[in-house]
């Protein structure tokens, strides 16, 4: 079989592979949708009075290659020209779009100058542990010409709200005061948090980009961060506002971006869960309890991802609180492998969740029922990656019997 002839089989067979390596941006996706399906990772917070300003060809919700060098897979972004413009390879020094928008006044003080074409996207919350975090990538056509150059483009994310009685810039570099920018983290300060992606070799003329010093071909950025961390003790179940903005500072056309992970904005520490307010009303009204959570699982592994950790964290929360209530567990898989094979696979995932509860200080005895079945129960569509997703799950069944009840009966 000749070269040719390999690839057209290879894009038969694998249709997938033509799309595993791009970098896709989307700015159709609604906003309410970006912060509550995509950037909230722990269900249980709630969010509202979601709002946005500013230019929508800014706002977008991206796709990246988990092995890609910006480390983030998938999220929001927000940039001060098009979302769609950051897509690579890095052909330009200052590559930017005037939208011709206002800049924040928050951000004026932050850069000490006047601002422009600034994105900003707000909500409410209420946090249910200890503590939030969510990480974040900062990218910009300004490394590294205007580092050390007098204005930077500014970001920031300002934490409001309960106990705060100033908002609290959360976009600082790690274990500093600094806030994060171009002039903070570059190829000379901060160097562990900085990846240069060909940025210009001629910092006088603006001309060259330096094309053999490019390591992520997917970007037109000149140079961006590793993915950072914000962690911030809060009040479990009080009211918090966070506003996360960018904007161009002194020029309109020289663009940068902030990358949100996705699923990153979430629960740490101490879960406290039902709210303390609640907790009469639950047991007063059982149905105010979850009857069935689900772990998902990533293709053929049993280990439990961090976002399905969460959902364990909570559930023995609750489950301490009723020491009456007891569950079930039972394992499933996608189609994919051998019967045998899954069914092998579902029982692993069985014994992972079991020994995570355990560790957490869940007795034995809670669990009364635990199998594997396998493959033969979907909850979704197998055709799809998305129904594979669902399939590899684990169920907890729970039961919260009322005083005097037996325990729940195991089907046959």
């Amino acid at each position: 079989m000749n070269i040719k002839a390999f690839y057209i089989l290879l894009i038969f067979l694998f249709p997938s592979l033509l799309f595993a390596q791009k970098y896709e941006v989307n700015t159709l996706v609604k906003v309410d949708d970006l912060v509550k399906k995509i950037f909230i990772g722990t269900p249980e917070i709630a969010v509202s009075n979601v709002k946005f300003k500013g230019p929508r060809n800014g706002l977008a919700y991206f796709r990246f290659p988990p092995k890609g060098r910006l480390g983030i897979s998938e999220g929001i972004l927000m940039t001060t020209g098009s979302a769609i413009g950051t897509q690579g390879p890095n052909t330009s020094p200052i590559n930017g779009t005037d939208n011709s928008a206002p800049g924040d006044p928050d951000l004026d003080k932050l850069a000490r100058t006047t601002t422009y074409d600034a994105v900003v996207l707000e909500f409410d919350f209420v946090p249910v542990s200890d503590y939030i975090s969510f990480r974040y990538v900062f990218a910009s056509e300004e490394y590294l010409e205007y580092v050390d150059r007098g204005y930077n483009d500014a970001f920031g994310f300002y934490l409001s709200g309960h106990d705060i009685s100033a908002p609290i810039n959360l976009a600082l570099v790690p274990g500093t005061r600094d806030v994060v920018s171009v002039n903070t983290i570059n190829s000379e300060k901060n160097t562990n948090f900085y990846i240069d992606n060909g940025s210009t070799t001629d910092t006088r003329n603006f001309r060259t980009v330096n094309t053999a010093g490019i390591v992520e071909p997917l970007l037109e950025w000149d140079g961006f961060t590793r993915a950072l961390t914000v962690r911030y003790k809060v009040i479990p179940h009080e009211t918090y506002h966070i506003k996360l903005a960018i904007a161009d500072a002194g020029d309109r056309l020289v663009d940068s971006g902030v990358y949100l992970e996705g699923k990153s904005f979430k629960a740490e520490g101490r879960m406290v869960w039902p709210p303390p307010s609640a907790a009469v009303k639950a047991v007063q009204k059982r149905k105010t309890l979850p009857r069935e959570m689900l772990v998902e699982f990533d293709f053929d592994s049993w280990r439990i991802p961090d976002t399905s950790r969460e959902k364990l964290y909570i559930l023995w929360n609750i489950l301490r609180d009723y020491p009456q209530s007891k569950f079930q567990l039972y394992g499933h898989t996608d189609h994919m492998g051998s019967t045998s094979y899954n069914q092998a696979l579902s029982e692993r995932r069985v014994r992972a969740v079991m020994a995570f509860l355990e560790r957490l200080g869940c007795p034995r005895s809670r669990i009364i029922f635990a199998q594997g079945l396998g493959e033969n129960k979907p909850k979704a569509e197998n055709l799809t990656s998305f129904g594979r997703q669902r399939n590899r799950r684990v169920e907890i069944k729970i039961h919260w019997p009322k005083p005097g009840d037996a325990d729940f009966i195991p089907p046959k």
